[in-house]
């Protein structure tokens, strides 16, 4: 509570018409007299230029009133014992109103401690000093230099000291060149003499390099003779525009003209009916590469490949990037040259190995389309779309490759656009399905388990095969959204036989390389395992035997952590592929998946059937389970038995079913089937169905 002398004061305060606040060391407002708190509130003012509690200091900082500032810190430390100004104040509503302000240090007598006291009263400019061309010069923003005929410097305000480094007591009743001599061979000095020879007025922006700096200049002749130079510092607003520039026309990554500035430069060659071939560069799998190795290694691959490429730049050669791993090279058609061998060139630039930062190398393959202008298209959206369907084409061939635009090949890359917005769009509407493949033991002729393969009726190919849209998944990032997809329909079956049948057998799912590497994509994985409270160990990973996969670290934690769960994890094709060994040595394996080509070579080849027989050995004595795959014969199934594989997948057993089938098939009967274990198997019913 305060008391009735405070109270008493605090009244007389509040009846001046001056503006008041007081406030402690520290800046915190101790009180406010009414007249100011009316006019901070009539202005749209902060509450904290007036409310007790706030910190006044920090106020001034945000509305730069620096001088002030220094003013009440100066009293402070006993510099000065009162002082008074006059400046404007510029206030939120756009107003500006001048204050004569007064400070002052005094003792405040309710908190006995030392405090300021601040006194703002509104008054005009014109009443404090005389208006004189000084006063308006030295408050200008701008640099200001006067000359006179004779181009001697006659006046400097202060702003121009700064900006040129200078003190006004040197260079004043001095002629320009003696006050500045490096202007002499500058466009300022040869405009200066212009505006006060042609009596006209120059506006321009130059770059003064004896001070790095961009300048803004305005030469006025005076009606009296002499010339009146206006300087405004604009270096940052010209980087800006270079920066704008430079990130309107160039890659921000590769330093690359940029997609815009290509097509400009194409449609430029067009108009003058220049005769010059698209080169379409891709780079293959950086995706995949990028996801197994550090996340920055294909920013590495790009950086390396552009500076190559930039080599063929010149005149009539224009290198630039496209979009993410694709780049773009426009050359001007020479006498004599042919085209497939300056694609062979530029493909030579990725034969070499790109080391990372873990100096390990890295091989990486490239597709080149070639389109020429005015051959294959008329309009440049025609000449892009050629060359881009000829790239496409040549990524159907392994490694580094480069093919020409054909017409023939419209047709190809129509279908691989039209199955990519399939995979796009609702999946089961576009007719995505799945089939289960019955895994089962041929000695007991007993379900051991299932594959689940994807399949497509496409509404307007019809069957597509799995590897054709597979592909296109991969290469168009696709693939996680369908796996996911496909994990829905299947967890949801299984959680359904599990409710209704007691279903407790694996269930096998092929995977990409490029999911194996993703650990957003096995975030996603386990989660719907836990949605579904799907048993981890029911599920098995089908991973395609490939070279690429050999020594990915992210894969080999992937996968542990899926061994950790309860996973099991399996080759698929195994034996088909380049690193048989590194499989086994690296990853987890549970199981080996033997490939049908082995199979369908039993009776037919007895080097054939050696190899299978090492293989069923190696995988018991690394006591991986094993199954093969392609059984469709009798024979095939024996042979097998008695070497020591009995677990089968093929036509022999049936084929790949829809759910319901299989439901009826093989689920249904799964208890009773259970029961019957103990029974003889009969291998002629199987050759009846």
């Amino acid at each position: 509570m305060l008391g009735n002398n405070e109270l008493q004061t605090q009244d007389l305060i509040n009846t001046m018409d001056e503006f008041l606040i007081i406030m402690d060391t520290n800046g915190i407002i101790l009180h406010a007299n009414q007249p100011w708190i009316d006019f901070c509130i009539t202005h749209d003012e902060s509450s904290c230029f007036w409310k007790t509690g706030a910190n006044y200091f920090e106020q001034l900082k945000k509305k730069d009133k620096e001088t002030e500032f220094q003013l009440i810190q100066q009293l402070l430390t006993n510099e000065i014992n009162e002082q008074k100004q006059v400046e404007p104040f510029f206030m939120e509503n756009g107003v500006t109103q001048w204050l004569q302000t007064k400070v002052k240090r005094i003792l405040y007598p309710f908190e006995q401690t030392y405090a300021v006291i601040v006194c703002h009263k509104p008054v005009s400019p014109y009443a404090i000093q005389p208006l004189t061309a000084e006063i308006i010069l030295e408050s200008m923003t701008q640099g200001f230099i006067l000359l006179d005929d004779q181009l001697q410097i006659v006046y400097i305000n202060e702003i121009a000291e700064k900006l040129f480094h200078c003190q006004r007591r040197n260079i004043v009743g001095r002629e320009l060149l003696e006050g500045f001599p490096k202007v002499a061979d500058t466009s300022f000095y040869q405009n200066f003499k212009q505006a006060l020879r042609e009596n006209v007025v120059l506006e321009f922006i130059d770059y003064y390099k004896p001070l790095d700096t961009w300048f803004e200049v305005k030469a006025c002749p005076l009606k009296t003779g002499g010339l009146a130079l206006y300087f405004q510092d604009v270096t940052e607003r010209k980087r800006t525009e270079v920066q704008l520039v430079e990130s309107t026309y160039y890659d921000y990554l590769t330093g690359l003209p940029n997609r815009r500035l290509i097509i400009e430069t194409a449609q430029s060659l067009i108009e003058q009916r220049k005769k010059f071939s698209v080169f379409h560069f891709n780079i293959d799998n950086l995706n995949y590469i990028n996801a197994i190795h550090h996340f920055d290694t294909g920013e590495r691959i790009m950086k390396n490949f552009a500076e190559e490429l930039n080599g063929f730049s010149s005149k009539t050669c224009h290198v630039g990037r496209l979009d993410g791993n694709e780049f773009i090279i426009l050359r001007e058609v020479a006498p004599n040259e042919e085209m497939a061998d300056i694609a062979e060139q530029m493909a030579e630039v990725f034969a070499h190995p790109v080391e990372l930062k873990t100096s390990q190398k890295i091989h990486v393959s490239v597709s080149i389309g070639i389109a020429c202008f005015p051959f294959d298209a008329q309009t440049l959206e025609e000449l892009i779309s050629c060359a881009d369907i000829a790239m496409h084409e040549a990524k159907e061939v392994p490694g580094s490759f480069h093919s020409f635009f054909n017409p023939l090949m419209r047709t190809s890359y129509n279908r691989k656009s039209a199955i990519e917005k399939g995979l796009k769009g609702n999946l089961k509407e576009n007719g995505f399905y799945y089939v289960l493949q019955p895994q089962v033991d041929g000695n007991t002729g007993q379900l051991v388990g299932a594959e689940v393969l994807s399949r497509w009726n496409h509404p307007e190919f019809g069957e597509i095969s799995p590897p054709e849209f597979i592909q296109i998944a991969e290469e168009s990032g696709e693939i996680f959204s369908l796996t996911s997809h496909l994990l829905v329909e299947v967890f949801t079956q299984i959680k359904e036989w599990q409710n209704r049948f007691g279903w407790n057998l694996k269930t096998a799912i092929n995977m990409t390389p490029s999911l194996l590497s993703d650990p957003t994509f096995f975030d996603n994985f386990f989660e719907l395992l836990e949605c579904f409270k799907i048993p981890s160990h029911l599920i098995e990973i089908e991973i395609t035997e490939q070279a690429e996969l050999t020594y990915s670290s992210k894969t080999l934690e992937n996968l542990l952590l899926c061994k950790s769960k309860g996973i099991s994890i399996a080759i698929d094709d195994f034996g088909t592929g380049f690193s048989m060994i590194s499989y086994l040595t690296h990853f987890p394996i549970n199981k080996i998946k033997i490939d049908k080509s082995f199979v369908q070579k039993i009776g037919q080849n007895r080097k054939s059937e050696a190899v299978l027989t090492s293989l069923i050995h190696l995988a018991h004595s690394i006591e991986c389970d094993l199954v093969a795959e392609g059984v469709e014969t009798l024979e095939e199934s024996l042979f097998l038995q008695e070497n020591g594989c009995p677990v089968h997948q093929g036509y022999f057993y049936d084929k790949p079913l829809a759910p319901d089938a299989f439901e009826r098939n093989y689920v249904q009967d799964f208890i009773k089937n259970k029961k019957m274990e103990e029974l003889p198997y009969d291998h002629t019913s199987l050759i009846e169905r």
